[in-house]
């Protein structure tokens, strides 16, 4: 599907720009009562002890006292420990909220002209920081606890987002849809899952398979819920169906955020108060 093409589709739309405008204020509306109900719960509830995040530097210490020989072993220290991780939590929908508002108030006209260009940069511009949060906690999850190997996971996971925006940017005028921006997205984003798998599977066989069941929950519905969003990518850019409208597809990443971002911050939250 080429660019003339698209734009007439996006014309014809059952899909008006008034009615992404409220429904963008209805999904900002449920974001906001989903993280002020969280942030107003972290300070009701007593926590289970926090999680500490360590850097793994190294030391050099002789072999003996007499000799010259050194040699290098790591040595971790805690830089900082999550204590209320209710409070991450509720900044998972707050910034959803925000952004909703945004494009729905201040950003509207600006918003509107994207969408006619089949883009929405401020989608991901979100995403950036919303999806990068969560998969940061469900790496602490696994027992990922080194701060830089947490920031790379953020970055690489920011990246993939940023690769989504330039999908878009790239396919705006384009004859022929160029997938480079998807294919390099879907590795910078797919490598974190692959340390995190790895984790995950250490943790099941040196607990002898005594994972909290919550944590199998998050991490098999984060997944799903993670490639539903590259799904609809590939949908809407294959043009199948409904989704040869991009603003079919815009509403249907509305949706996915808001279904993502609920299960998951309070299947996170109830999951951390259940006994293992």
């Amino acid at each position: 599907m080429n660019y003339k093409e698209r734009q007439q589709i996006i014309a014809e739309s059952p899909i008006s720009f008034s009615y992404l405008k409220k429904f963008n204020i209805g999904a900002g509306t449920l974001h906001l009562i989903n993280g002020l109900a969280m942030l107003v719960l972290t300070f009701l509830v007593t926590w289970p002890k926090g999680t500490d995040i360590y850097t793994f530097y190294l030391q050099f210490q002789q072999v003996s006292p007499t000799s010259p020989v050194l040699i290098a072993t790591p040595n971790p220290q805690v830089l900082f420990t999550i204590s209320y991780l209710g409070a991450i939590l509720a900044a998972f929908p707050l910034i959803s909220a925000f952004a909703h508002f945004m494009i729905a108030f201040p950003k509207n006209r600006t918003y509107n002209e994207n969408l006619k260009k089949g883009m929405n940069p401020y989608r991901w511009y979100e995403y950036a920081f919303s999806s990068s949060i969560m998969i940061w906690v469900l790496a602490t999850f696994v027992g990922i606890w080194d701060f830089w190997s947490l920031a790379m996971i953020f970055v690489l996971n920011t990246m993939m987002i940023m690769f989504g925006y330039l999908m878009e940017v790239i396919n705006q005028k384009t004859e022929k849809t160029s997938w480079s921006a998807f294919i390099l997205g879907s590795i910078s984003g797919g490598f974190p899952w692959v340390v995190l798998f790895a984790y995950f599977t250490g943790a099941i066989i040196d607990s002898g398979g005594n994972v909290p069941t919550f944590v199998y929950a998050i991490f098999i519905v984060y997944l799903v819920l993670f490639m539903s969003f590259a799904v609809n990518m590939v949908l809407q850019y294959k043009g199948v169906g409904r989704w040869r409208d991009y603003l079919y597809g815009e509403r249907a990443y509305i949706v996915l955020s808001f279904v993502a971002k609920t299960v998951l911050v309070w299947l996170v939250f109830a999951g951390l108060f259940r006994p293992f």
